[in-house]
């Protein structure tokens, strides 16, 4: 691989973090902010009706381009080219199809879950899939180019329409069916944009060749899908069958504080991990040295954060919740752990996608879910919702995360090498949030404790890295002279 490559690459990832960074910050705020605006417009009815079209959208989307997607983002130039056509016919063709039967199983699945007056806003969701499948080879193909600002406009574009729609709806009396319009005019503004923008456009197309390979590689990822899926909502089920309503409502809540920093930090890295791992690929670059180092930057970051929320859960939930809810805290704590292990197998899992090995992936959400739900089972009763939260913590650093390092170390990286990777960050984050949740323990008032505890331990934690912040940005400095060079000399 040429050094003008690597350069060349390398710019177009810092392209891609910068824009999904600024994605992550608006939309998600804008999301944040809209939510409270509906929710003074809307009762919790709505929401509840709304919610149970949602989990029905959410398990139907995983499945609509039986992950054919991906595989353009994996691909190199001319075999997406190939591919194209054919992952076009496949993503529209099982989009329409499920988006048909989800609606027209929409009252049978409405009575399902327990709220049969959901059947409208479920139909009205199931307009999405088509307009989903539409847009699939489009994203496939900004994402595999690392053009994060084509989606930052097109996601922002969503947001601001469905924030739009839905507050006129709402204000005319539409209920839950103002929501799930609002959806359907944000994936419809954002498809046509992707369209417009795509760098390239594909009409549907067959080769039985490109099918049997785009499919060997994307349902095995359909399936993992399916089982991430069911790992991140088997523990509400047994929650809520052990411990009751209450419980389970203490419990949504902490699962849902644990998760902000991975909202964060996956969303970033998980838009430009996999199309730099498939370029390294590519390029025959040493795949296991810039594996490592992407893994070593991002457990420096997120290891921390997470950690920081497990050490601060009381103070940080009282505060901004209220006293009412402190009881969530003692799920928190090992729910933030989870987040921290989601993050890092996020990245492991790109890496094993990027070499084309989604077998792999398949393998361990299999091994996943059934030792969570009997670690589930186990630790509920004996400990309430906080046990909910030690068999997460549990089951993904002790049985998950070694599985994950062994197949990426069957896939050529040395699980050594990954080891030290991880290592260094994961034993002086656990210091420092040691470190955190002393000093908030000696304070009384929450909203002090979370920022004494957070600043000290933050601050605490950044000392070791301040000589390779220094010599990154000296480093940056001189490759934008090196860059400006030559326009000078033309000049």
């Amino acid at each position: 691989m040429s050094k003008d490559s690597r350069k060349t690459l390398g710019g177009q990832i810092r392209h891609g973090v910068v824009w999904s960074t600024l994605d992550v910050a608006v939309n998600r705020t804008g999301g944040f902010l809209l939510g409270l605006i509906v929710a003074r417009l809307l009762d919790p009815h709505d929401f509840g009706i709304y919610a149970v079209a949602l989990v029905v959208h959410a398990i139907v989307i995983n499945v609509s381009d039986l992950g054919v997607g991906t595989a353009l983002v994996r691909d190199d130039e001319e075999t997406a080219r190939a591919a194209g056509p054919t992952v076009a016919t496949i993503a529209l063709a099982t989009s329409v199809v499920l988006g048909v039967l989800m609606a027209l199983s929409a009252s049978s699945l409405a009575r399902l879950l327990g709220a049969p007056t959901a059947t409208s806003t479920i139909e009205v969701m199931a307009i999405t899939l088509p307009l989903a499948g539409v847009a699939a080879v489009p994203t496939a193909l900004l994402r595999r180019g690392f053009r994060m600002d084509t989606m930052f406009v097109a996601d922002t574009a969503n947001t601001s329409v469905s924030a739009l729609v839905v507050i006129l709806l709402a204000v005319a009396g539409w209920g839950p069916l103002s929501l799930a319009w609002s959806f359907v005019a944000g994936q419809l503004v954002t498809t046509v944009i992707l369209l417009f923008k795509s760098p390239a456009r594909f009409w549907p197309g067959w080769d039985r060749r490109e099918a049997r390979r785009l499919l060997r590689f994307g349902v095995p990822l359909v399936g993992a899908n399916v089982l991430g899926y069911s790992i991140q909502n088997v523990d509400y089920i047994i929650v809520g069958r052990v411990m009751g309503a209450v419980s389970l409502g203490f419990y949504m809540l902490a699962f849902n504080i644990s998760g902000w920093p991975q909202n964060v930090f996956s969303s970033v890295v998980r838009n430009v991990s996999l199309p730099a791992f498939s370029r390294l690929r590519e390029q025959g670059a040493d795949m296991a040295g810039y594996f490592t180092a992407a893994l070593r930057n991002v457990a420096r970051v997120t290891l921390p954060v997470c950690l920081f929320l497990a050490a601060l859960a009381h103070p940080l939930v009282v505060t901004v919740y209220g006293s009412k809810w402190g009881t969530a805290s003692t799920a928190l704590v090992g729910l933030a752990v989870l987040g921290a292990a989601r993050t890092i197998l996020e990245l492991l899992s790109d890496f094993l996608v990027s070499l084309g090995r989604t077998r792999a992936v398949l393998f361990f959400q299999v091994a996943w879910l059934p030792a969570l739900i009997v670690a589930l089972l186990v630790l509920v009763h004996s400990s309430g919702i906080a046990g909910a939260g030690y068999a997460h913590a549990a089951v993904s650093c002790l049985v998950v995360v070694p599985l994950v390092i062994y197949l990426v170390r069957r896939a050529g990286v040395p699980s050594l090498m990954v080891i030290r990777a991880l290592l260094p960050a994961l034993g002086w984050a656990a210091a420092t949030a040691w470190l955190a949740w002393y000093v908030a323990s000696q304070i009384r008032t929450p909203l002090l404790a979370c920022a004494a505890g957070g600043t000290v331990a933050t601050a605490v934690y950044v000392l070791p890295y301040l000589t390779d912040a220094r010599r990154a940005f000296a480093t940056e400095l001189a490759r934008r002279r090196a860059n400006r060079a030559p326009l000078a000399e033309a000049a």
